[in-house]
């Protein structure tokens, strides 16, 4: 059974980068919730650079090359409402 890119989802990467980041949060916190206050640096909303700071702080994206656009897609792909920021509930929906 092989693969073709013509099968392939653009939406496959941001599924594998969430998924990635979701596995360093369980094996680096005790809960979502304790992440998501690292990743805010304790206030309620992560911002885009907040959430930058935290991906290179944990390294939750090693193995993937990411550029400043894609990591901008892929946190405004977390953003559902366009806030330019992440609440609580993103960060669970998330992840």
């Amino acid at each position: 059974m092989g693969g073709s890119w013509a099968n392939t989802s653009t939406n496959d990467w941001k599924f594998a980068a969430i998924q990635q980041i979701g596995l360093t949060i369980s094996q680096k916190y005790s809960s979502i919730e304790d992440s998501f206050l690292d990743a805010s640096r304790k206030t309620s909303k992560v911002n885009f650079t907040n959430f930058v700071d935290f991906i290179e702080k944990n390294e939750a994206l090693r193995g993937f090359n990411f550029t400043t656009p894609l990591m901008q897609k892929l946190f405004g792909y977390m953003d559902p409402h366009q806030k330019t920021f992440l609440s609580v509930k993103d960060w669970l929906s998330a992840f």
